[in-house]
């Protein structure tokens, strides 16, 4: 639990910093890589999703999940309305998705 506070912390200061990551998860998580690990951002794509762990950076499901946590707590940390309008119309096709048998 612990952890999951500290990285919403540090989620937090780059939402707050840098308007783009409100928009884009892969911008946030490679800004979150880079706030845990310096240097994380010019390592192989594939080193970073494999050895996160061993690197000591938290997973891309924890960053995005705490994002949208944070988004919907801090209304002025959003995404642009685009973005959020596009987020609505993914979720609603999920859901249509799941109850598929």
């Amino acid at each position: 639990m612990e952890n999951l506070k500290t990285i919403e912390g540090k989620i937090k200061a780059i939402l707050k910093k840098d308007e783009e990551t409100r928009d884009d998860d892969m911008l946030l998580y490679l800004k979150v890589c880079n706030a845990y690990l310096k240097g994380a951002g010019a390592m192989p794509l594939a080193e970073v999703m494999t050895q996160y762990k061993y690197l000591g950076l938290p997973s891309f499901e924890s960053v995005c999940r705490i994002r949208r946590k944070l988004q919907a707590k801090h209304p002025e940390l959003a995404g642009s309305s685009h973005v959020r309008r596009v987020r609505a119309k993914g979720e609603k096709d999920y859901r249509n998705y799941a109850k598929e048998s």
